[in-house]
């Protein structure tokens, strides 16, 4: 399932207070994260850009782009989370790399454990060697 359809968004302002209702976070330098347990086989995205990150509507739609294809193609490893992007800074194309590995790096968390009950990604594994 690497397709981004309407049911892995969170669209009604229910679906947004209950996640931050529930108060975890986990941020990094661009990204915030608010999550829950949904209790679905999927996670459910949604994404919060302020103006305050940038005046044009065309560079928050850029980061609104590239957070949801992180997602599209992260989330079919995660457990069901209902989860909420915050940017905290704008990001250019030049800084994709930097934001890619924080996003994996805050989403560690969602990973569907394996058969032996670990929870392990070839980008993870890499760095720790």
């Amino acid at each position: 399932m690497y397709a981004y359809t309407k049911e892995l968004r969170l669209n009604k302002a229910d679906d947004f207070s209950s996640v931050f209702i529930l108060r975890k976070t986990r941020y990094g330098q661009w990204l915030k994260i608010h999550y829950k347990a949904n209790g679905l086989a999927h996670s459910r995205l949604g994404l919060i850009v302020s103006k305050k990150n940038h005046k044009r509507a065309n560079k928050r739609n850029y980061i609104k782009r590239v957070i949801r294809e992180l997602f599209r193609l992260e989330q079919p490893k995660w457990n069901g989370f209902d989860v909420i992007f915050r940017i905290n800074k704008f990001f250019t194309p030049d800084d994709f790399v930097k934001v890619q590995e924080e996003f994996i790096k805050l989403t560690e968390k969602f990973l569907k454990p394996d058969s032996k009950g670990h929870t392990t990604d070839l980008n993870i594994e890499l760095k720790k060697e």
